[in-house]
């Protein structure tokens, strides 16, 4: 019985490591590059080249909706009023208009994407690659896990202090000379 006992216990002693072992939980990070590339290299000429494109696709997707919608309201005016013919003239200008900006969006949209891109190439990319990884084994961080672009709807639920993203800013500025303050941006 006795010896019953120690072998219990033994299997015990030899247990309680391995499963403290197996409820260790790696500590994994996040991080939105975009934000990282917006407020850290927003003074480059790259990235201002890209915000005045991406401003003046804005403008110009929101006059185009307006366009449509206007032209909406006058068919539902013209439906009012019993103008089948200028109802049927209206519903096709809009939907040559919702075609043509479905183009540009989808067009533009891409180049965008693609001069983004090349922002994050190169050596920006490689500094905020090496920044990250300083920071991530600085925090203890196994794993940090992009939260931006067509990352964003890969990651569904996520605690804030496992967000790296203005550790990295804030090393990046100090890197630059300045200092980051998450709040008030700089």
């Amino acid at each position: 019985m006795r010896r019953i006992l120690w072998v219990f216990v033994g299997c015990i002693a030899l247990a309680v490591p391995l499963s403290a072992q197996t409820q260790q939980v790696t500590k994994v990070g996040i991080c939105d590059f975009t934000k990282v590339l917006t407020t850290a290299y927003k003074d480059t000429k790259g990235y201002r080249d890209y915000d005045q494109v991406k401003s003046e696709y804005n403008k110009e997707v929101t006059g185009r909706a307006r366009e449509i919608l206007d032209l909406q309201n006058q068919k539902l005016d013209a439906d009012k009023a019993g103008n089948k013919a200028l109802s049927l003239s209206l519903e096709k200008t809009v939907s040559d208009k919702q075609r043509d900006l479905d183009t540009y969006r989808r067009v533009k949209g891409t180049i965008l994407q693609q001069q983004q891109d090349a922002l994050l190439g190169g050596p920006v990319l490689k500094e905020i690659y090496d920044t990250l990884k300083l920071v991530a084994e600085k925090g203890g961080f196994a794993l940090v896990l992009r939260s931006d672009g067509v990352y964003k709807d890969t990651i569904l639920y996520r605690i804030p202090e496992f967000d790296i993203t203005d550790d990295v800013i804030a090393a990046l500025f100090a890197k630059q000379g300045k200092t980051y303050n998450p709040a008030g941006g700089q």
